[in-house]
């Protein structure tokens, strides 16, 4: 190219973990001085676009489709990576994601799979709004009856306790002041590489971590989490309260079915003792509805275990066959008329709830601004999570003492006052 840098641009979808992958990635390339970046796609400079999939659901294998069929009607070459190459390879389907590039775009997606695990630097994206990801580990070793993950990611593989630390360290030293840990099963971290689960011995050295930051985990694994871990959690200075509890369902029948080991009386165990430990304390998580074998009396159930309202946070998800999942050969399955009932009934149910604690988001102590519009002030108040939970979206004629030019986004500011 007589020296002349590659115009790229990079897109990431869905998760949070390939984002972190994306910016090993683009950390990676603009490190090497032979390209120049377009955070627009569609830039009319841009030669070349990384497109970095998920694949865990067929709409998933859509978009990313569909995206890079957009992207070529505008002249753009585009490199597929992640979970969508995976399963089109795994399945053998032939897909216009894939098509004429199939060894160049299965090297990128190896190379995505293990560049969280070296030294590359990152292309941090996140830092203006106060926070970054933190990957403890990748792949997944259980075998919930719904998921295909530890098909497409392979087994789990834990970031070794020193490389966390380190790069908590280089997250903080440019200026995070929040890490979001994450991981397909945060609570079994380190199992891998020390035989056992080694989650909060990591939080315990993370708390240790100097410099003013606080971080938060998600995708805590109800099974193995105990009052004694929990108990330990009460006692360090920098968690955020934040649990991300991915129970699935209520029914001790069904939970058993889809492969989770856990069952009612051992999550409502949980969530009373989490309740007492933390006077502030933000609980999140999600359900899937009409999974195969659920019963009226399971959905019921269901119902009414959300009307206890334990939940600041819950994610509904209809019941979805994918071929490579287990439950996908399970008998009893639920007709998709009813489960679309089933879950609109839900989703009404969990919409009033959470409409009602929305109503009371503005009396949080402090916040985190995430955007400014002409007339409004958008905030992210301090438990939430970024890009997962609700905002606070507070009109500027409600704020006459506030001094505008003085804001600025991922700026701290108090919600009370």
């Amino acid at each position: 190219m007589n020296g002349k840098k590659l115009s790229i641009s990079l897109i990431n979808l869905w998760c949070t973990k390939n984002l972190v992958d994306s910016q090993c990635l683009l950390g990676k390339f603009l490190t090497s001085g032979k390209v120049e970046y377009y955070t627009d796609p569609y830039d009319p400079a841009v030669e070349l676009v990384y497109l970095n999939t998920c694949g865990f659901i067929s709409s998933g294998r859509e978009e990313a489709i569909q995206l890079k069929e957009k992207l070529e009607k505008k002249g753009k070459k585009v490199i597929p990576m992640g979970c969508a190459v995976k399963y089109f390879e795994m399945t053998k389907e032939s897909s216009p994601l894939v098509a004429n590039l199939w060894n160049q775009v299965l090297a990128y997606t190896d190379e995505l799979n293990t560049l969280f695990l070296s030294e590359t630097p990152r292309a941090l994206t996140n830092l203006d709004q106060g926070f970054e990801y933190l990957k403890i580990a990748e792949g997944c070793d259980n075998a919930c009856a719904f998921c295909i993950i530890p098909k497409i990611r392979g087994k789990q593989r834990s970031m070794p306790i020193e490389k966390v630390l380190t790069e908590a360290q280089n997250l903080v030293n440019q200026g995070a002041e929040e890490l979001i840990l994450i991981a397909q099963d945060s609570t079994r971290y380190g199992t891998d590489l020390y035989g056992k689960p080694q989650l909060f011995e990591l939080l315990e050295q993370i708390e240790q971590v100097p410099g003013d930051f606080h971080y938060r985990v998600l995708y805590l694994y109800p099974d193995l989490l105990t009052k004694k871990q929990l108990e330990k959690l009460t006692h360090f200075d920098k968690f955020i309260p934040y649990f991300d509890l991915p129970f699935q369902h209520i029914s001790s029948k069904l939970l058993k079915s889809m492969g989770r080991y856990y069952d009612e009386q051992g999550i409502y165990d949980l969530l009373d003792f989490i309740k007492s430990s933390f006077p502030t304390h933000f609980i999140r998580t999600n359900f899937i509805v009409g999974f195969p074998g659920e019963k009226e009396a399971d959905h019921q159930q269901l119902i009414n275990f959300i009307k206890k309202d334990y939940f600041d946070n819950i994610a509904l998800f209809e019941y979805h066959d994918e071929p490579l999942a287990t439950s996908f050969l399970f008998p009893d399955k639920v007709d998709d008329a009813t489960l679309h009932q089933r879950f609109l009934e839900l989703r009404q149910i969990v919409n009033q709830m959470l409409l009602k604690k929305q109503a009371n988001l503005w009396k949080s102590t402090w916040g985190r601004i995430q955007d400014i519009t002409e007339t409004t002030l958008i905030i992210r108040p301090r438990l939430h999570c970024p890009e997962i939970d609700e905002v606070v979206e507070l009109p500027f004629s409600q704020l006459p003492t506030l001094d505008k030019s003085t804001l600025s986004i991922g700026m701290k500011i108090s919600l009370s006052s």
